[in-house]
């Protein structure tokens, strides 16, 4: 990976999910499909927020 970091957090996070990412390989896990059939992602239901 070529990326240049601004912040330590982000270094903790790719190095996090990049962990993960090779744990669910190593499981055989199927990755969820995130879109529909039609291609669309799925939008869903938004409730308003009583916070500001």
């Amino acid at each position: 990976m070529c990326i240049s970091f601004t912040d330590v957090a982000q270094v903790s996070n790719v190095a996090r999910n990049y962990e993960i990412l090779h744990e669910r390989d190593d499981h055989g896990a199927k990755r969820p499909d995130k879109r529909q059939k039609s291609g669309d992602r799925h939008q869903p239901t938004t409730q308003q927020s009583s916070h500001r």
